[in-house]
């Protein structure tokens, strides 16, 4: 049993004197005495009575037979000493983990995230207890520690713990902080800027600020939900999607989704697969951004309305004509090779 504990058993503060000390110890012992107290820690807290004051009564004898340190002489005056003042402890540290869910856009460019919520943590003014111990004894069971309980229909009498100080003796005092409940409920709000190119299963540390004396900390864990157009895949940006088959022959300009929004890209009737240069996304977390690979499937209709087929059939037959005006081009060629061979093969044809 070290002095503070001493101190807080026989109730008094450190600065009590002799007198104060031997006239709390008299009293609790003629209160927790087992010859007057029922109770069954009665003989326990005797004990710890007893050794809390001889303890002290041991202490302060030391303190008084201390010799006394010599005068210096006044011609040389001891220097005073200097001193530093101790950095105060840091304040206790709660980590909070929360899962925090990002679309591709988000985890592809970055991106600032509002974090709010509450976390528990024992009340410091009580430690936890919920409420504080006094000198004083209860007044429910003026210092007992039990209560007389009857049984076998008022014939008999047992002891119950009193329920008011739970069998100490001494009162208690709601603590007001944490109304009495032992625990401390802390709303926070948080900025948190999430890097581009973060992957699913990234873990970041967040630096604590300090909520009513206690460093929270966050620890987030990132997930990426699924993309209704991207997909990533070895870290790199993909998407498919579908454009008109007669733009696509046309080489037109379409308008394909990317991270920042709708982009303009240029088809080529003699490509699938397109990639755009650093619109991808990110080779690392902060780092350059990758290429964002486009593939297109064309798409033409299976029934042709009669003004597409007529413009089908004008378009056969402008192809035609460019055909015979260019008599090298693979078409051209193809129709003399065939022509040839007709008239060869015709029913009556000689060498």
């Amino acid at each position: 049993m070290d002095k503070h504990e001493a101190y807080r058993e026989l109730g008094l503060p450190h600065t009590a004197t002799d007198e104060q000390l031997k006239a709390a110890w008299r009293r609790l012992v003629s209160r927790w005495h087992p010859d007057r107290n029922p109770s069954r820690d009665a003989a326990h807290r005797t004990q710890r009575i007893n050794k809390a004051y001889h303890h002290l009564r041991n202490l302060r004898d030391e303190e008084a037979d201390a010799p006394a340190a010599p005068p210096q002489p006044a011609s040389k005056p001891a220097p005073k000493p200097r001193t530093e003042k101790a950095p105060p402890p840091p304040p206790p540290r709660e980590v909070t983990v929360r899962q925090v869910s990002l679309s591709l856009e988000e985890a592809t460019l970055g991106c600032v995230r509002t974090l709010r919520g509450r976390f528990t943590h024992a009340c410091g003014t009580c430690q936890g207890q919920g409420h504080r111990v006094l000198a004083s004894a209860c007044t429910r069971c003026q210092g007992k520690g039990t209560l007389p309980k009857p049984a076998l229909f008022g014939w008999l009498w047992t002891q119950e713990t009193c329920p008011d100080c739970e069998g100490d003796g001494r009162q208690r005092e709601r603590c007001a902080p944490c109304e009495g409940k032992g625990q401390r409920s802390i709303s926070y709000r948080r900025h948190v800027r999430i890097p581009p190119g973060v992957r699913a299963g990234d873990e970041l540390s967040v630096p604590g600020t300090l909520h009513d004396g206690i460093e929270l900390g966050l620890e987030l864990r990132l997930a990426i939900e699924p993309h209704p157009f991207f997909t990533l895949e070895d870290g790199q940006l993909r998407c498919e999607i579908p454009v008109c088959g007669y733009a696509w022959a046309a080489n037109q300009w379409v308008e394909v989704p990317a991270p920042e929004g709708l982009q303009h890209m240029r088809l080529n009737r003699d490509a699938l697969v397109y990639r755009l240069r650093g619109q991808g996304f990110p080779e690392r977390p902060n780092g350059p951004r990758g290429d964002y690979i486009v593939k297109v499937v064309p798409s033409f209709p299976e029934t042709p309305t009669a003004e597409q087929q007529a413009l089908l059939d004008q378009l056969a037959a402008a192809s035609a004509r460019a055909a015979e005006a260019q008599p090298d081009s693979a078409l051209g060629r193809w129709r003399r090779q065939l022509a040839g061979w007709q008239a060869k093969a015709a029913p009556g044809t000689k060498d």
